[in-house]
């Protein structure tokens, strides 16, 4: 049979500068090109089978084009499409997938990023999807909860898309706060599982296993409403912070997933099985390359790496997030609040070391303090200045919480060949030295007071003050 060697594409968008953009960087590349900027346009040059690649935008003047494409594909199951979009969410990509698209591609983009997509789309052979198509629920995802329209953002949204209607186990990495359980739970509510439960576990659950009383144990720890084994048919399992588990939770938990989880659905291989979501905060390739996880257990549930930036790698959400947040309070209070453009320039600046939960804290908290509509820019400068305060302070109210989490980096490059010896004095000296040195200036520099204040008698504070080698300058009270 004799191939075509120019290939036809269709453009569709309502906006006509997108439209001779597009259209003449494809042709300048080779391409046979015909363009329309309404859904009706869309559909007669589909049916006139000129196409083998549709390029067309979501929103059209006369209709959805996602609506469409289920269609467009029944009568021409060999095209291959590209949706291109505006309306930069979660759901948007999630519906696109489902509907069929061979790629989603968020605006605005590279000119070079769609001639390279559209020069794949003829490497790769059409698959085509059997499964019966289920829309996602837009009045929940459509403008929230995920919320990003960032570069960042939009990664994580194809990944999501191209996933959410499988059964694969979903590893979730990020730093505290960037909202690991909120991805997991979205990808539930899009796929089709949406009316099964999302049932989420924690370490205390793994601290023995058993499967025969699994459904009394989950009631415990999670849920009332797991009544039987059925219930966790085609259910969704979330465990989080997962290189915490101790070495037995995680064995049990590898239990749990292989011979647990297996011996229920390998009964009768006609149940919907269920899915696995996992999520921690820290490196786990750097827990397992130590021992400190196992490696078995790793590769079983890293089938799926989705990895959340962090907030200061997507600043550009911050507006929509804070505008979200802001909203929240609205319908929480029925009290308006807003920040002006310099205020929220000043959001974007901090550093957000808390991620999505700080932002969503200070927000709250300057609904609250403010007594006007327009958020002060004082009050904002206020409240970031207490907040930093209190992240580089977090730990001084326990001072035993900071000093074990201190042990555990150190013990995690300890090399217990090499010879060391006094390991209690030499930690003894990192504390001792500094709340010496500290003491003394309280007292600018007398002896006898500070050697009263520490519990020491004075010869012994000077014997740990020639040992440490600290400098005591004596300062008058002006």
């Amino acid at each position: 049979m004799e191939t075509k060697s120019v290939k036809n594409i269709i453009v569709v968008d309502d906006d006509r500068s997108i439209r001779v953009v597009i259209s003449t960087a494809l042709t300048r590349a080779g391409y046979n090109v015909k363009s329309s900027g309404t859904a009706a346009g869309m559909w007669r040059l589909v049916e006139s089978d000129f196409a083998d690649v549709l390029i067309t935008d979501v929103g059209l003047p006369d209709g959805d084009a996602l609506d469409i494409l289920p269609k467009l594909q029944k009568n021409n199951p060999n095209l291959k499409i590209i949706v291109m979009s505006a309306r930069t969410t979660l759901l948007t990509a999630v519906r696109a997938e489902k509907k069929g698209a061979f790629e989603y591609l968020p605006k605005p983009f590279d000119l070079d990023e769609l001639l390279n997509l559209v020069s794949s789309t003829f490497l790769q052979p059409k698959i085509s999807k059997n499964e019966e198509i289920i829309d996602s629920p837009k009045n929940v995802y459509d403008s929230g909860p995920v919320i990003g329209k960032s570069t960042a953002m939009q990664e994580i949204y194809k990944i999501i898309s191209r996933i959410v209607n499988t059964n694969f186990s979903v590893l979730i990495t990020g730093d505290s706060g960037t909202g690991k359980k909120l991805i997991a739970k979205s990808i539930h509510d899009l796929s089709s599982k949406t009316n099964k439960f999302f049932i989420s576990l924690d370490s205390m659950f793994f601290d023995d296993y058993s499967f025969d009383d699994l459904i009394e144990r989950m009631k415990k720890h999670t849920s009332p409403n797991i009544k039987s084994i059925n219930d966790l048919i085609g259910s969704s399992i979330y465990i989080k912070d997962i290189t915490e588990l101790t070495d037995v939770q995680q064995k049990n938990l590898l239990n749990f997933i292989e011979n647990g989880l297996s011996q229920l659905f390998s009964e009768n291989s006609n149940l919907e099985k269920c899915r696995i979501f996992v999520s921690t905060k820290k490196n786990i390739i750097n827990d397992v390359e130590k021992g400190l996880f196992r490696e078995d257990l790793y590769y079983r549930l890293n089938v799926v790496p989705v990895k959340l930036p962090s907030l200061k790698d997507r600043f550009e959400d911050i507006p929509d997030l804070t505008a979200s947040f802001l909203n929240t309070h609205y319908k929480n209070k029925f009290i308006n609040r807003s920040i002006s453009y310099e205020g929220m320039n000043l959001l974007k600046e901090y550093s957000w070391p808390g991620n999505i939960r700080e932002l969503k804290n200070v927000i709250e908290r300057l609904c609250l303090l403010s007594s006007t509509e327009d958020i002060p820019l004082n009050l904002i400068k206020e409240v970031l200045s207490e907040d930093r305060f209190d992240e580089d302070n977090k730990y001084e109210e326990n001072l035993e919480l900071y000093f074990k989490n201190y042990l555990k980096k150190y013990f995690k490059d300890f090399d217990e060949n090499l010879s060391l010896n006094n390991l209690h004095n030499n930690f003894i000296s990192k504390i001792e030295k500094p709340l010496i040195e500290t003491t003394l200036n309280l007292f600018r520099g007398n002896q006898i007071k500070a050697s009263k204040c520490l519990g020491f008698n004075r010869n012994t504070l000077r014997s740990k003050i020639n040992l440490y080698g600290i400098e005591v300058i004596k300062k008058r009270k002006v």
